[in-house]
């Protein structure tokens, strides 16, 4: 089975590590950091 290869950087890893050690303050520091905004939705009532 080949994987598709992924783009991602060390806060994306991080990011990854923090969800999956259930630690939600470090998970909203880190999208706060990296100026992500998980509940906007776009014209279609999609998240961007």
């Amino acid at each position: 089975m080949k994987l598709l290869s992924q783009d991602w950087s060390k806060s994306d890893e991080r990011l990854l590590q923090a969800v999956e050690q259930n630690e939600p303050d470090k998970v909203s520091a880190l999208i706060a950091k990296k100026g992500l905004c998980p509940t906007k939705l776009d014209a279609e009532g999609k998240s961007a």
